[in-house]
């Protein structure tokens, strides 16, 4: 399968973005996509947020979920077809196995 990298639209400019920059904010837009899918209640905390921000609250805070889980696929995306994981962030928090005790 190949992947096609979004092209900047035209007339818009292009950056170099470091490696570590883009794969962090691929790993926790994926996060914080997961927490709004599987958090009772979140739905409802973005579209207050997007309501005292004065946006329309469903409308915002559908495309507040969407552009959340979209751009974390894209960054995701990038990376994969230059190689790199993105999930070195979280990886460093990872529970380690407990040494088996010894003598019991």
């Amino acid at each position: 399968m190949s992947t096609a990298i979004p092209a900047a639209p035209q007339g818009e400019p292009e950056i170099s973005v470091p490696v570590s920059v883009i794969g962090d904010a691929a790993e926790l837009l994926a996060l914080a996509a997961e927490l709004i899918d599987t958090a009772p209640g979140a739905r409802g905390q973005v579209e207050a947020l997007m309501g005292r921000k004065g946006a329309e609250p469903g409308p915002a805070a559908d495309w507040m979920i969407a552009s959340i889980s979209a751009l974390a696929r894209q960054a995701e995306e990038i990376l994969a077809f230059a190689g790199i994981a993105c999930d070195r962030g979280l990886a460093a928090y990872r529970r380690r196995p407990a040494a088996p005790r010894q003598g019991g």
